[in-house]
């Protein structure tokens, strides 16, 4: 059970972001707004939110480093699946189940890859958010100071520990603390430092 001043100590120090909570609703990689990646060859990938975005290069940039070339297509092929359409809308919530367990399997080896190259996509999800997106910039000034948390809804403390992206800030000691790694929050945590 929380005592009421580790509740104050939460609430004074910590800022919890997710696409349902109308505050640093931006930050969320649901929130939908345009992301554009420019490749190497200055081509142009457009998609409707980082969510779309996020799932969507991880094929793509999966599929541009297979050495077999049917294996290379099938990726690049699903990966165009994710970008912004006139004749239709894609959620993120429709992104993250077509990019996840349930949509085009990844093997072992692409999965190992993936993880290295998802935080430099995702770094490029926010800092395009930053420099294009005024709320997103107004977030971070009304943050200074706070520890930004992207929470894992409905995950206990123990399966906190393998999360990569969500974290959830306790108080041990009159100190806040993180558990889960956090690593949205720790991104957006950088740029902030770096604009402000």
């Amino acid at each position: 059970m929380m005592k009421m001043s580790d509740k104050k100590i939460l609430e004074k120090e910590v800022v919890n972001f997710f696409y349902k909570k109308e505050e640093c609703r931006s930050l969320s990689n649901f929130w939908e707004c345009d992301i554009i990646i420019v490749d190497e060859e200055g081509n142009e990938r457009k998609y409707e939110s980082g969510e779309n975005c996020f799932h969507g290069e991880k094929y793509v940039r999966i599929g541009e480093l297979c050495k077999n070339e049917d294996r290379k297509n099938k990726l690049l092929e699903y990966g165009k699946k994710f970008l912004k359409m006139e004749d239709r809308k894609l959620s993120g919530v429709e992104g993250k189940r077509m990019g996840g367990k349930k949509g085009f399997k990844l093997n072992d080896e692409e999965l190992e890859l993936w993880s290295g190259i998802s935080i430099i996509v995702q770094n490029e999800i926010c800092k395009y958010k930053i420099e294009n997106y005024e709320e997103v910039r107004m977030d971070l000034f009304k943050t200074k100071g706070k520890v930004l948390i992207h929470p894992a809804m409905r995950c206990s403390e123990e399966k906190l520990k393998y999360k990569i992206w969500e974290g959830k800030g306790v108080v041990v000691d009159g100190k806040v603390e993180i558990l889960g790694r956090n690593m949205l929050g720790n991104i957006w945590m950088a740029f902030r430092e770096e604009l402000f």
